[in-house]
């Protein structure tokens, strides 16, 4: 259970990305852009997503589209992680990217002192393992 929690947490910041929060009204109104209108580097970054792009709404596909522009001028570690978060999220059943997003709902809940308390903890349990998010 700590570990499934620990990898759910993980994914917080690819969650961002693709539109954990609940739809607004706005978010709803946002059009889809076609995979064929992504420029070859947008779909190279994007690949793991590509089966499933034409049925996200074009409010995750506007943010995924914002991270592939800002992925050129990312650390090398941090293009990994965003790399490997993005191929964990593809490959999630919808079960558990619904629980991730329901984990995420729950942790914005928490007072920032406690959201600032369980981010240490996770940061403190992986740097024992060399995978900590550098901040």
């Amino acid at each position: 259970m700590a570990r499934e929690l620990a990898r759910l947490t993980g994914l917080l910041l690819l969650v961002l990305g693709l539109g954990a929060a609940a739809q607004t009204p706005d978010q709803l109104r946002v059009p889809q852009t076609p995979w064929s209108r992504l420029s070859p580097d947008d779909q190279r970054i994007l690949a793991p997503v590509a089966p499933e792009w034409e049925r996200m709404p074009g409010y995750q596909q506007q943010r995924l589209m914002s991270s592939a522009r800002r992925y050129p001028s990312l650390q090398p570690i941090q293009k990994e992680r965003f790399q490997q978060r993005i191929r964990e999220w593809a490959a999630m059943t919808p079960e558990q990217r619904r629980e991730a997003r329901e984990a995420y709902r729950g942790l914005r809940q928490l007072p920032p002192e406690k959201q600032h308390e369980l981010r240490e903890r996770w940061l403190e349990r992986h740097q024992h393992r060399g995978d900590a998010p550098h901040r």
